[in-house]
């Protein structure tokens, strides 16, 4: 394999990952080695992935990302506050409807954003899975999602998009000025 071709995603590693990775069970996204060529194992090490040995089961491990919506959320919504505090005079009082309302604000922008990195996060992801969160039995679905990418570079661009969506928005930003309402 010549330096060009590694760290390089071709279209044959590709449809190969899409065809062969694992659908069910707790190895899920995972390719088993016993259907890769030995190069094909040395450009997805390149690429990021880990080799598993298991005894019953050898695979092919991805990068991966999991992320807490939930811990997300509560991210963005303290980001947006203390941008709030750092913005508008000292002293102002956010109480009642004032509040309630700047409430409402922060968690619509949060739906958007969250919507907005979960089609960027599917574009990039071959494969993704809910994952229950052990505080939170109650609320198996739609609590953690795993995403399973092709390259590390991949999942490092998709963690950097997700610090950008969880921060505050920029000085310009309409939400601004309905924040600003709310102090008249």
């Amino acid at each position: 394999m010549s330096k060009a071709e590694i760290n390089v995603l071709d279209s044959e590693i590709r449809a190969q990952i899409d065809s062969e990775h694992l659908t069910e069970g707790a190895l899920f996204g995972t390719v088993p080695q016993k259907v890769l060529s030995d190069d094909l194992i040395r450009s997805l090490e390149n690429l990021g992935w880990v080799k598993r040995d298991y005894r019953d089961h050898p695979v092919m491990e991805p990068p991966q990302a999991t992320l807490d919506w939930d811990s997300l959320s509560a991210q963005h919504r303290d980001e947006v506050l203390h941008a709030i505090s750092h913005r508008l005079p000292q002293g102002t009082p956010w109480v009642g409807n004032q509040y309630a309302i700047l409430e409402e604000l922060i968690d619509s922008m949060w739906e958007q954003r969250q919507d907005e990195i979960r089609i960027l996060l599917n574009a990039w992801a071959f494969a993704a899975a809910w994952t229950g969160h052990p505080d939170h039995n109650d609320r198996m679905v739609e609590s953690r999602q795993t995403y399973y990418f092709y390259t590390a570079s991949m999942r490092d661009a998709a963690e950097q998009a997700v610090a950008l969506g969880i921060s505050a928005p920029p000085a310009d930003d309409d939400f601004w000025v309905y924040v600003e309402s709310l102090n008249g």
